[in-house]
């Protein structure tokens, strides 16, 4: 694994509802805080998380949360790698908020972190780790 990773927003939310797994992800959050690792989002990614997470997640405590994440790891921006989010959206059908965490892990040359569902199984060109097993 990279000493970079990019979080998907599967493993951000996994943390946000203590799912099966969050205790993985909080390995990467902590070699991230620790300065162990080097954090990266897509901005897409923060919007996905912020509207799923207020479903059933407090606003303050999802609003620390985000916080907290905001200043440990490097927002990606779209304008750097909007033309790789839409080659992988096309290439392989993906999802927009998809499309981007992959190009952000392109772009930054790192790890992205995902679940276990299968929108990435036929990504080759990107090092993707896996925090879990199956969907959620």
């Amino acid at each position: 694994m990279s000493d970079r990773v990019v979080f998907d927003a599967e493993p951000l939310l996994a943390h946000v509802f203590d799912e099966t797994g969050a205790e993985h992800v909080e390995t990467y959050l902590d070699r991230v805080d620790e300065g162990d690792a080097e954090g990266f989002v897509s901005p897409v990614t923060l919007t996905e998380v912020l509207y799923v997470a207020r479903r059933g997640v407090d606003t303050p405590e999802l609003d620390t949360f985000l916080s907290w994440l905001q200043t440990r790891v490097s927002i990606v921006k779209p304008s750097a790698c909007w033309r790789e989010a839409a080659r992988y959206k096309e290439d392989h059908q993906v999802s927009l908020g998809d499309a981007f965490a992959l190009a952000s892990a392109e772009y930054v040359d790192g790890t992205l972190l995902v679940g276990g569902d299968d929108d990435f199984e036929e990504i080759t060109d990107v090092d993707i780790r896996r925090f879990r097993e199956g969907a959620s």
